[in-house]
Formats: C-alpha cells, structure tokens, sequence
C-alpha cells in the first residue's frame, strides 16, 4: 500500500491519576507520541445546554499510522486544542492506519 503524507502534527497523551494530601484525585497528562503526522478532518459541531449553561464542541477525524496502544482515555492535541478519543478504529482491519475518532 501506498502512504499518503499526513500534513497535520498532532500530540497523543495519557493521564496520570495521583491523589494528593487532601485524597482528592488529580489527573496529569503525560506525552505519549509527539509530532506524529496525522490526517485531520473536522466531522461536525455540537452544542448541548449543561445545567444552564451552553457548552459548543466539535468531533472530528484523526487518521494516524497504525501503533499499538491508543485508548479511549487518552487526548490528542491539534493547533492547541484537546481532543479526547471516543474511538480507536484500525481502518480495515489492517494494521496500516488507525481512525481516531475525537470530541473535544
């Protein structure tokens, strides 16, 4: 198969729970991948009201060369904006490139 070349660099994170002196958890993030080229396509938009207040989000399309390891609770950080990961879907079937499938 012929690679396409991915334009986008994009960060991959993973949280880090601690709990500190209080026992409250704390969640850091740390690098997983860094400059990894990925295709970015932007899916759609989304607003939903939370208690009263409106919260606006986008979903999108990450599709990376294929690693083993991507997890739902992990993020992706494109042009300073975090994106979970709702899905990780090896495109198919093949160990060639993964869809990730991403809300911030």
């Amino acid at each position: 198969m012929k690679s396409r070349i991915k334009r986008h660099r994009i960060t991959v994170q993973t949280p880090t729970a601690t709990v500190d002196a209080d026992g409250q958890p704390i969640v850091t993030w740390a690098n997983w991948l860094t400059n990894e080229p990925a295709d970015f396509t932007p899916t759609g938009g989304m607003e939903s009201m939370r208690g009263r207040q409106l919260e606006a989000g986008t979903k999108g399309l990450f599709k990376v060369n294929y690693r083993d390891g991507y997890t739902t609770q992990m993020r992706v950080i494109h042009n300073g904006t975090n994106y979970g990961i709702t899905y990780a879907n090896p495109v198919d079937g093949l160990r060639y490139e993964i869809e990730l499938m991403v809300k911030t």
